[in-house]
């Protein structure tokens, strides 16, 4: 089993990334300076109008400018913000296939298909939505928000010390607040997943369900389901809805006191109008900080989840080509029972008994116990193997495709067809030729189709070892034509696992 790292979440710093984050910042500091040349100018346009006199076409070029500035720089940090938040989840993804694609069978035969599906709908949407909004907004709102307390400051001391209070008050109690919010994210994504992973796994058998009577049962408790939904949905919203209008509440209260107080101090009316469109803007900013907390928190659960699954151990798959013929050996304990097993290179192998299915997954590598050493011409290297379970893999796609799911560098189709003709599928190549489109995993054909395609695919992606662990093998009434075509199109050790007695059985030759 390959180890973990401490964290196993894919990097936030890397180089694009940093500089996604660094032209963010960078719009917010040149925000900030356009906040400051429209406030002062918006005291000055208010100086002249109180005055009588005409606005100075320096001051509309400062206010124009501002806009333009606040606008560009609104544009480019919500496209560099979107651009963040999808590299990190591409990252995340990437990781969470390769933890899943890596796991024992045995261990992904353990969990639900339902929650690994979620792993790439609700966790990359809350990584997305954190790294592409919350954190840029955050990272925005550092840069804006002192930017305009100092411009506050700068345009009446006396007016931002007594003004900005209200709002400061409003600030700590949100605080306090917002603490209990990630609670509402745990119990509302239980909800959700369980929605989710029950349509999930029930479609798939509806028509089934139906048959049995059951269609009525299950939509009342999807409505039952749905109804506790919406009420945890209602109470979050609620709490996120609430931080804001606290916040909103705070703004409001903030310029209620700049205007007593100007009337009290007797402050000149340009410097309140400037004061209150600099406050105004600051609400924006706080705004995204609430939604932003609402997205970490959202980002918090899911981090939990990813990081539980991406520290699950994995076995090392990655294969070699051999060179010469491939001899097999397992030894150790498998279930409290010593197994001795070997198999020589380019034969023909009988695996019997009860632990037969177990140990040909064990060698195909879906399997590998820690009481169990596997060798590969006395090597830990794997080198190529098929396995041909009960049920045919295969992906929607053409003929062609599926023939070479196995192969990095697909062959010709001519190699292609005399391959598919050598394994008895002539007539289906007769029927619409390497282009015509195949189901997932071969829908629409027969299990002695799907047999034949499978060793198909194993011969063209030149295999070293082919574990054939299958009913449909058992069943098959044409073995000695396809073992002739194996042994005519592959040089392959062959691993047939049945359901006799205990023991092995080599034929040296038979392929």
């Amino acid at each position: 089993m390959q180890p973990w790292p401490h964290d196993p979440l894919p990097p936030l710093a890397t180089r694009d990334r940093v500089t996604d984050a660094v032209l963010v910042v960078f719009c917010g500091i040149v925000q900030a300076a356009a906040l400051a040349l429209g406030a002062f100018a918006t005291r000055d346009a208010f100086a002249a109008l109180h005055g009588g006199s005409y606005l100075a076409i320096g001051t509309l070029l400062e206010l124009a400018l501002a806009g333009v500035l606040t606008a560009l720089c609104l544009f480019t940090s919500g496209c560099r913000a979107e651009r963040l938040g999808q590299s990190y989840a591409i990252d995340l993804r990437h990781a969470l296939y390769a933890r899943i694609a890596g796991l024992p069978k045995s261990r992904h035969e353990q969990r639900r298909v339902g929650a690994l599906s979620l792993r790439f709908v609700g966790d990359l949407s809350a990584a997305r939505l954190w790294f592409g909004q919350g954190l840029p907004g955050v990272l925005s709102a550092c840069v804006v928000l002192p930017g305009a307390v100092a411009i506050l400051f700068a345009l009446s001391p006396a007016l931002s010390l007594r003004g900005l209070v209200p709002l400061a008050i409003a600030l700590m109690v949100m605080t306090a607040a917002a603490w209990h919010l990630e609670r509402r994210h745990h119990r509302l994504r239980r909800r959700r997943a369980g929605i989710a992973i029950s349509m999930i796994e029930r479609i798939a058998i509806a028509p089934e369900l139906d048959v049995m009577g059951r269609t009525d049962v299950e939509l009342r408790r999807l409505d039952e389901q749905g109804a506790r939904l919406r009420d945890d949905a209602v109470a979050r919203r609620g709490r996120t809805v609430g931080l804001q209008a606290l916040l909103q509440a705070g703004t409001a209260a903030s310029g209620l006191t700049i205007l007593w107080q100007a009337s009290v101090l007797g402050v000149a009316p340009a410097l309140v109008a400037a004061s209150l469109s600099v406050l105004a803007l600051i609400a924006l900013p706080l705004q995204h900080l609430g939604a932003a907390w609402d997205q970490y928190c959202a980002w918090r659960v899911a981090r939990e989840k990813a990081q539980a699954l991406l520290r699950e151990p994995t076995l090392p798959r990655a294969r070699r080509r051999a060179k010469s013929p491939v001899c097999v050996e397992v030894t150790g304990t498998l279930d409290d029972r010593q197994i001795a097993f070997s198999a020589a290179g380019s034969c023909l192998t009988h695996l019997s008994g009860p632990d037969s299915h177990h140990l040909a997954r064990i060698i195909a590598g879906l399997d590998h116990p820690e009481t169990v050493d596997l060798r590969f011409n006395g090597m830990t290297d794997r080198p190529g193997v098929a396995y041909i379970g009960d049920d045919h893999i295969g992906l929607q796609g053409s003929l062609r495709r599926s023939a070479t799911l196995m192969n990095r560098k697909r062959p010709g189709d001519r190699r292609i067809i005399e391959t598919l003709t050598a394994f008895g599928l002539g007539d289906l190549l007769a029927s619409g030729g390497l282009d015509q489109r195949l189901a997932e995993n071969g829908k629409g054909l027969c299990a002695a189709q799907l047999l034949r395609l499978d060793l198909v695919r194993a011969v063209l992606g030149k295999t070293d070892v082919i574990v054939i662990a299958s009913l449909r093998w058992l069943v098959e009434t044409e073995k000695d034509q396809l073992l002739a075509a194996l042994q005519n199109h592959s040089t392959a050790t062959l691993l047939l696992a049945d359901t006799s007695d205990i023991s092995t059985t080599t034929k040296p030759g038979a392929l």
